[in-house]
Protein backbone atom coordinates (compact mmCIF):
# COMPACT_ATOMS: atom_id res chain seq x y z
CA UNK A 1 0.00 0.00 0.00
CA UNK A 2 1.61 3.48 -1.00
CA UNK A 3 2.27 5.90 1.52
CA UNK A 4 -1.03 8.32 0.15
CA UNK A 5 -3.13 5.37 0.47
CA UNK A 6 -2.11 4.49 4.16
CA UNK A 7 -2.80 8.36 4.55
CA UNK A 8 -6.03 8.65 2.91
CA UNK A 9 -7.40 5.07 4.87
CA UNK A 10 -6.10 7.10 7.93
CA UNK A 11 -8.40 9.89 7.26
CA UNK A 12 -11.38 7.91 6.70
CA UNK A 13 -10.53 5.91 9.65
CA UNK A 14 -10.57 8.89 11.73
CA UNK A 15 -13.85 10.63 9.94
CA UNK A 16 -15.89 7.22 10.70
CA UNK A 17 -14.49 7.59 14.40
CA UNK A 18 -17.28 7.73 17.13
CA UNK A 19 -16.13 11.09 17.98
CA UNK A 20 -16.89 12.15 14.52
CA UNK A 21 -20.64 11.39 15.01
CA UNK A 22 -21.06 10.80 11.68
CA UNK A 23 -24.92 9.40 11.96
CA UNK A 24 -25.90 12.53 13.64
CA UNK A 25 -23.58 14.82 11.06
CA UNK A 26 -25.51 13.00 7.94
CA UNK A 27 -29.20 13.24 9.69
CA UNK A 28 -28.54 16.87 10.44
CA UNK A 29 -27.52 17.44 6.45
CA UNK A 30 -31.32 16.34 5.31
CA UNK A 31 -29.91 14.60 2.43
CA UNK A 32 -32.44 13.47 -0.01
CA UNK A 33 -33.01 10.50 -2.30
CA UNK A 34 -32.09 12.01 -6.01
CA UNK A 35 -30.04 15.01 -4.44
CA UNK A 36 -26.77 16.04 -5.88
CA UNK A 37 -23.75 16.82 -3.39
CA UNK A 38 -20.68 18.30 -3.72
CA UNK A 39 -17.95 16.98 -1.36
CA UNK A 40 -15.36 19.32 -1.78
CA UNK A 41 -12.32 18.33 -0.42
CA UNK A 42 -13.34 14.83 -0.69
CA UNK A 43 -9.61 13.76 0.71
CA UNK A 44 -9.88 9.72 1.12
CA UNK A 45 -14.00 10.20 0.57
CA UNK A 46 -15.68 8.69 3.26
CA UNK A 47 -18.06 10.96 3.53
CA UNK A 48 -18.79 10.67 -0.48
CA UNK A 49 -19.55 7.29 0.06
CA UNK A 50 -22.06 7.69 2.77
CA UNK A 51 -23.71 10.44 0.64
CA UNK A 52 -23.64 8.18 -2.40
CA UNK A 53 -25.73 5.68 0.00
CA UNK A 54 -28.72 8.40 0.94
CA UNK A 55 -28.75 9.77 -2.77
CA UNK A 56 -29.66 6.67 -4.23
CA UNK A 57 -29.51 5.80 -8.02
CA UNK A 58 -31.17 8.63 -8.74
CA UNK A 59 -29.01 11.18 -7.23
CA UNK A 60 -25.34 12.11 -7.72
CA UNK A 61 -22.35 12.79 -5.44
CA UNK A 62 -19.32 14.99 -6.72
CA UNK A 63 -15.92 14.17 -4.94
CA UNK A 64 -14.05 17.19 -5.38
CA UNK A 65 -10.41 17.44 -4.10
CA UNK A 66 -7.34 19.18 -5.65
CA UNK A 67 -4.99 15.82 -5.48
CA UNK A 68 -5.76 13.16 -8.19
CA UNK A 69 -4.55 10.67 -5.95
CA UNK A 70 -7.35 11.00 -3.82
CA UNK A 71 -9.75 11.14 -6.56
CA UNK A 72 -8.15 7.80 -8.17
CA UNK A 73 -8.54 6.24 -4.01
CA UNK A 74 -11.94 7.68 -3.98
CA UNK A 75 -13.08 6.01 -7.39
CA UNK A 76 -11.59 2.80 -6.56
CA UNK A 77 -13.19 2.52 -2.77
CA UNK A 78 -16.67 3.13 -4.89
CA UNK A 79 -15.68 0.92 -7.60
CA UNK A 80 -15.08 -1.32 -5.11
CA UNK A 81 -18.43 -1.05 -3.31
CA UNK A 82 -20.27 -1.27 -5.94
CA UNK A 83 -21.31 2.54 -6.13
CA UNK A 84 -21.74 4.32 -9.14
CA UNK A 85 -23.31 7.64 -8.53
CA UNK A 86 -19.94 9.21 -7.79
CA UNK A 87 -18.10 11.53 -10.32
CA UNK A 88 -14.38 12.76 -9.31
CA UNK A 89 -13.54 16.08 -9.76
CA UNK A 90 -10.37 17.49 -10.16
CA UNK A 91 -10.34 21.24 -8.56
CA UNK A 92 -7.10 23.08 -9.73
CA UNK A 93 -8.37 26.97 -10.73
CA UNK A 94 -11.72 25.88 -11.25
CA UNK A 95 -14.40 23.88 -9.50
CA UNK A 96 -15.76 22.27 -12.55
CA UNK A 97 -19.08 21.58 -11.57
CA UNK A 98 -22.43 21.57 -13.89
CA UNK A 99 -23.81 25.08 -12.90
CA UNK A 100 -27.12 24.99 -11.43
CA UNK A 101 -26.38 21.90 -10.56
CA UNK A 102 -25.56 21.31 -6.81
CA UNK A 103 -28.39 20.38 -3.67
CA UNK A 104 -25.73 20.15 -1.20
CA UNK A 105 -22.15 21.46 -0.65
CA UNK A 106 -20.37 19.60 2.18
CA UNK A 107 -16.68 21.19 3.44
CA UNK A 108 -14.94 19.32 6.48
CA UNK A 109 -11.90 20.31 7.58
CA UNK A 110 -11.23 22.06 4.50
CA UNK A 111 -12.23 26.14 4.64
CA UNK A 112 -8.92 26.88 7.17
CA UNK A 113 -6.99 25.94 4.22
CA UNK A 114 -9.05 28.94 1.48
CA UNK A 115 -7.03 32.01 1.61
CA UNK A 116 -10.17 34.01 0.64
CA UNK A 117 -13.26 32.22 1.89
CA UNK A 118 -15.26 35.00 1.00
CA UNK A 119 -14.29 35.42 -2.88
CA UNK A 120 -14.59 31.31 -3.08
CA UNK A 121 -18.23 31.24 -1.35
CA UNK A 122 -19.22 34.04 -3.64
CA UNK A 123 -18.14 31.85 -7.01
CA UNK A 124 -19.86 28.59 -5.69
CA UNK A 125 -23.04 30.29 -5.88
CA UNK A 126 -23.03 29.53 -9.68
CA UNK A 127 -22.88 25.71 -9.15
CA UNK A 128 -26.05 25.74 -6.69
CA UNK A 129 -29.76 25.31 -7.26
CA UNK A 130 -31.60 28.09 -5.86
CA UNK A 131 -32.85 26.37 -2.43
CA UNK A 132 -29.35 24.76 -1.81
CA UNK A 133 -27.45 24.43 1.20
CA UNK A 134 -24.10 25.06 2.28
CA UNK A 135 -22.77 22.48 5.66
CA UNK A 136 -19.20 23.88 6.68
CA UNK A 137 -17.74 22.06 9.51
CA UNK A 138 -14.05 23.12 10.92
CA UNK A 139 -11.62 22.94 13.59
CA UNK A 140 -12.57 25.84 16.73
CA UNK A 141 -9.99 27.44 18.16
CA UNK A 142 -9.20 26.29 21.24
CA UNK A 143 -6.87 25.48 23.94
CA UNK A 144 -4.47 23.58 24.41
CA UNK A 145 -1.63 21.83 22.40
CA UNK A 146 -2.20 20.48 19.50
CA UNK A 147 -1.30 19.89 15.69
CA UNK A 148 -4.88 22.02 14.77
CA UNK A 149 -3.88 25.57 17.21
CA UNK A 150 -0.28 24.93 16.69
CA UNK A 151 -0.39 25.13 12.71
CA UNK A 152 -3.77 27.22 12.41
CA UNK A 153 -5.75 24.21 11.02
CA UNK A 154 -8.97 26.17 12.22
CA UNK A 155 -10.98 28.96 11.52
CA UNK A 156 -12.78 30.91 14.50
CA UNK A 157 -16.58 30.85 14.05
CA UNK A 158 -17.16 34.01 14.03
CA UNK A 159 -14.96 34.81 11.32
CA UNK A 160 -16.36 32.21 9.26
CA UNK A 161 -20.18 33.45 9.88
CA UNK A 162 -18.28 37.06 8.92
CA UNK A 163 -17.11 35.39 5.84
CA UNK A 164 -19.93 33.96 4.74
CA UNK A 165 -22.17 36.97 5.25
CA UNK A 166 -19.50 38.89 2.89
CA UNK A 167 -20.30 36.01 0.07
CA UNK A 168 -24.11 36.28 0.37
CA UNK A 169 -25.14 33.54 2.55
CA UNK A 170 -27.69 33.36 5.21
CA UNK A 171 -26.80 31.29 8.56
CA UNK A 172 -29.61 28.63 8.00
CA UNK A 173 -29.02 26.04 11.29
CA UNK A 174 -25.63 25.83 13.58
CA UNK A 175 -24.84 22.52 15.31
CA UNK A 176 -23.31 21.99 18.74
CA UNK A 177 -22.52 18.26 19.19
CA UNK A 178 -19.01 18.29 18.03
CA UNK A 179 -16.39 18.91 20.43
CA UNK A 180 -13.63 20.24 18.65
CA UNK A 181 -15.39 21.31 15.38
CA UNK A 182 -17.91 24.21 15.00
CA UNK A 183 -21.10 22.63 12.10
CA UNK A 184 -22.90 25.22 10.52
CA UNK A 185 -25.41 25.32 7.28
CA UNK A 186 -26.04 27.77 5.49
CA UNK A 187 -27.97 28.99 2.13
CA UNK A 188 -27.36 31.73 -0.13
CA UNK A 189 -29.35 34.65 -0.09
CA UNK A 190 -32.02 35.60 -2.14
CA UNK A 191 -31.88 38.73 -3.87
CA UNK A 192 -35.03 40.84 -3.56
CA UNK A 193 -36.10 43.06 -6.28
Amino acid sequence: MSLSNLRLKMLNRRASAPGSKLGEVIESLNIQESDTVADIGSGGGYFTLEFAKRVGKSGKVYAVDTKQENLDYVKAQSEREGINNVVTVLADDEIGLPEKSVDLVFMRNVVHHLPEPARYFADLKRFLKPDSRVAIIDYKKGGGFSFTQLFGHYIEEAVLLDEMERAGYDAMARFDFLPEQSFNIFKPRVRSG
